[in-house]
């Protein structure tokens, strides 16, 4: 018989090897610490493992322009953390799903931090590709009032040269104004995932010692 002392699996409360029961919750313990094989169910590690995974590469994918992987990573990172989630409370016995259902309250902050996370970068993302569009018109419309003031120089028309360089510079100030609204939404994407990641992480706690001691050596 192992003399190595139960864990309970729905309070994490550390029993005497001989106990049958958790002293704490009254769940039942479980001699066999194996953990369950469950068919047609992915394991909560890999599943997690997995989301975070396409997450960072749906970051990748949208800071190197490839906006349309970044959207097809980003929803499969969120099938991902939801098929994790769900292995989560098939397999409570696993470590990682264990620290999950037990707490349920950093769960709760991790799936809105995902939540608000995408959300973010999918209002990036639309205001990127209307962004892009615009700046494509833009330059189209540069490239014709180019062709068009070569012309009026060649026939040293005067008033179209004026015209034509005024909306050029224009056109070349909507350009720039465009490129700066899509950093802006990055920034702003950006900084709200930052935000929602520091809102989502455990509040640390300490001990009265502990703040006693870092009291004494600020003085």
């Amino acid at each position: 018989m192992s003399s190595e002392a139960p864990v309970c699996s729905g309070c994490g409360f550390s029993s005497s090897p001989e106990a049958k029961f958790c002293p704490n919750c009254g769940h039942q313990l479980l001699g066999d610490k194996s953990p369950p094989r469950l068919y047609g169910v992915l394991a909560p590690a890999p599943a997690f493992v997995l989301g975070c995974f396409l997450l960072l590469a749906a970051i990748l994918a949208l800071i190197a322009g490839s906006v349309i992987a970044a959207i097809v990573l980003l929803a499969l990172a969120g099938a991902a953390f939801v098929f994790f989630y769900d292995a989560a409370k098939r397999n409570p016995e696993s470590p990682l799903a264990h620290r999950v259902t037990t707490s349920s309250h950093n769960v709760r902050g991790w799936v809105t931090f995902i939540r608000e996370s995408a959300s973010a970068w999918a209002d990036a993302i639309r205001a990127i590709l209307r962004l892009k569009s615009e700046s494509r018109s833009l330059r189209r419309e540069r490239e014709q009032a180019l062709r068009s003031l070569g012309d009026a120089a060649y026939r040293e028309d005067e008033p179209a040269i004026g015209a034509l360089r005024l909306r050029i510079r224009q056109v070349d100030d909507g350009l720039a104004e465009r490129d700066r609204e899509r950093d802006a939404a990055l920034a702003k994407a950006r900084r709200h995932v930052e935000e929602e990641h520091a809102a989502a992480r455990p509040t640390q706690q300490y001990s009265v010692d502990e703040l006693t001691s870092g009291g004494n050596t600020d003085k």
